[in-house]
């Protein structure tokens, strides 16, 4: 009897242990079945119908220049028909700017004055020296004539000259050096150490020879020769390029008629 009263007191004590136990363990993964089945019956019911068609095509390739402008021109109203108009170029200006036709006619009139001769000299005096060139000559030039980098291709002297007779010889010894293509002559005037005043007049009278007709057009520069080719009594007389085919003539040569004449 008492056996048995212990037997039923352990049973009943084990039972509520193991209830209690139960109750009280941790279980995060509890009804978890239960909420997979309600978030399923929720994205079946949000599903579209069996009848909708979902597009799976790729983007379309992206438009052209002139596709873009059509659309970004889609909401412009053209222009009616009756006032449409092409805009025409500016018309160019019919006068030139003044200061670019002024420097034009400036070039223009001393190209005409190269031509015909008529071009003004510039002239230089240095004690006994002297040397002179068209206008707009290269400096360069005139620096290798002064010091004589130019070799003479013939020359003449007028020692023992008066004036007329001097000019006369100046004229035709340069006609014929420049009919002759030559481009630099030598021409001694003497320092004028022998005559009544002691002056040097044909030196002078040369200067003014050159630079006025009829010999001003075929000067380009003269200037006073180096010592060893006569100093101040001499002038080195760079001449025109003689672009003619045809020979020049002259009708008298060093004081003789030319052949023919």
């Amino acid at each position: 009897m008492g056996t048995r009263k212990k037997n039923i007191r352990q049973t009943i004590h084990r039972s509520s242990h193991a209830k209690s136990s139960a109750q009280g363990f941790y279980t995060p993964f509890e009804g978890l079945d239960q909420h997979l089945a309600q978030i399923s019956r929720a994205v079946r019911s949000a599903s579209p119908p069996d009848d909708v068609c979902v597009s799976t095509s790729a983007p379309k390739q992206s438009m052209n220049d002139e596709q873009l402008f059509a659309e970004a021109m889609k909401d412009v109203t053209p222009l009616e028909k009756v006032h449409r108009e092409r805009v025409a170029p500016p018309s160019p200006a019919k006068r030139i700017p003044r200061f670019l036709a002024e420097e034009e006619r400036e070039v223009y009139m001393h190209l005409m004055h190269l031509v015909s001769g008529e071009v003004e000299f510039e002239l230089s005096y240095s004690d006994e020296y002297v040397d002179g060139a068209i206008v707009g000559l290269s400096p360069k030039v005139l620096k290798k004539l002064r010091k004589g980098e130019f070799s003479y291709q013939d020359y003449v002297d007028l020692h023992g000259c008066n004036r007329n007779q001097a000019r006369e010889i100046v004229i035709q010894f340069v006609q014929e050096s420049f009919a002759q293509k030559c481009r630099c002559i030598l021409i001694v005037s003497g320092r004028g150490l022998n005559s009544k005043d002691k002056q040097p007049v044909l030196k002078k009278e040369l200067v003014t020879w050159l630079t006025r007709a009829p010999l001003k057009r075929f000067i380009l520069a003269f200037a006073s020769a180096r010592t060893y080719d006569g100093g101040a009594g001499a002038f080195y007389v760079l001449l025109r390029r003689n672009e003619g085919k045809a020979p020049f003539v002259t009708s008298v040569v060093r004081g003789r008629e030319k052949d023919g004449m």
